[in-house]
């Protein structure tokens, strides 16, 4: 509202400057009376105008356009007829100046003209300039609506992504149950009793879209000693992190099946057996988390289900699209690196 009157006072200035200008081009001697006396009528009667429509425009913009044109020239000649009036009293009781009868409504004719044209000029700028704000304010909603629709959108398909990792290590981990029943039912209940501590710890944190870098390390020990229970000395592990990347935020289950890989392409093949080492780490304002094997690596393509690496890789790309990424060096062994940004 400050900004309105403001702005009025501007364009008062340059009416003044447009009828004084007009007014004595035939009697420059008196250019000087000329202005103050259109400085004074200008702002008197824009002042006026721009009360009325600042307090009473919003009553008429819920017309139609032609009841609200009409209601805008009311608005202006009414503040054309104030502003003349409230200025001739300044003339009268400030600078003893007088009207007669015939001046008096000389000047109210020419000041009701020029309040409709000027007023006209006004209202046109106001009105672009506010249907600007309603335009700025309705695309700034729409962005933000798509940008909760694009979010609504990623979190539905992580939570897809995340129904089929459990139910693909629940189907494994029922297989090694299954092999071990017969041969050592002992490591057999053991091995339940530690799937269900594992589902314990997954099913605390399933209602958040994240853990913890350490809540993740930790399902992943239960879920090697669940292995281990199987494969035995065959199976050596090792899980290191370093304290600054400890409370790292990641989806869940993002590291379980890379694991599950080492053990099935790396481990599970070899009669000797061997070693899985996971080590979390800060780099260049990164996480870095290597998952590394002592076995022969695999094909990728020969990965006939390939589901652990396409999860993982997908779930990168919806939450840190190409700021993450998921890299496999086989050298003689496997290791596969996931980096995401600690920012």
């Amino acid at each position: 509202m400050k900004r309105q009157f403001l702005l009025t006072f501007i364009i008062d200035g340059l009416i003044t400057v447009v009828v004084a200008a007009g007014l004595s081009y035939n009697d420059p001697a008196h250019w000087l009376q000329y202005l103050y006396s259109a400085f004074i009528f200008a702002n008197c009667i824009g002042l006026s105008i721009a009360a009325l429509v600042i307090y009473a425009g919003p009553a008429c913009d819920r017309f139609p356009i032609i009841i609200r044109l009409g209601c805008y020239l009311g608005l202006f000649l009414v503040g054309g007829l104030v502003g003349t009036e409230v200025a001739i009293l300044i003339f009268r009781f400030i600078f003893g100046i007088t009207f007669n009868a015939a001046s008096h409504l000389r000047t109210l004719r020419l000041n009701l003209i020029l309040a409709v044209i000027f007023g006209s000029v006004a209202a046109f700028y106001f009105s672009l300039r506010e249907r600007a704000q309603r335009l700025r304010i309705a695309l700034k909603e729409k962005e933000l609506n798509e940008e909760r629709l694009t979010r609504m959108k990623t979190r539905a398909e992580l939570e897809a992504l995340q129904t089929k990792v459990n139910p693909h290590f629940l189907f494994n981990t029922l297989n090694s149950i299954a092999s071990l029943i017969s041969e050592n039912p002992k490591a057999a209940e053991q091995t339940v009793e530690r799937l269900s501590e594992l589902f314990r710890h997954s099913l605390k944190h399933s209602e958040k879209s994240t853990v913890t870098l350490s809540e993740e390390l930790e399902l992943i020990r239960t879920y090697l000693e669940i292995e281990k229970v199987r494969l035995g000395d065959r199976l050596r592990y090792d899980v290191k992190c370093e304290d600054s990347v400890r409370e790292v935020d990641l989806p869940g289950m993002l590291i379980q099946p890379l694991v599950e890989n080492s053990i099935k392409h790396g481990i599970a093949p070899s009669i000797e057996g061997g070693e899985i080492t996971v080590d979390a780490r800060e780099v260049n304002e990164s996480c870095v988390i290597t998952v590394s094997d002592t076995g022969k690596g695999f094909e990728r393509p020969a990965d006939s289900d390939g589901f652990g690496l396409r999860s993982i890789e997908d779930r990168l790309r919806l939450i840190y699209q190409e700021r993450a990424k998921l890299e496999i060096v086989q050298n003689g062994h496997c290791e596969i690196t996931i980096t995401i940004p600690l920012r």
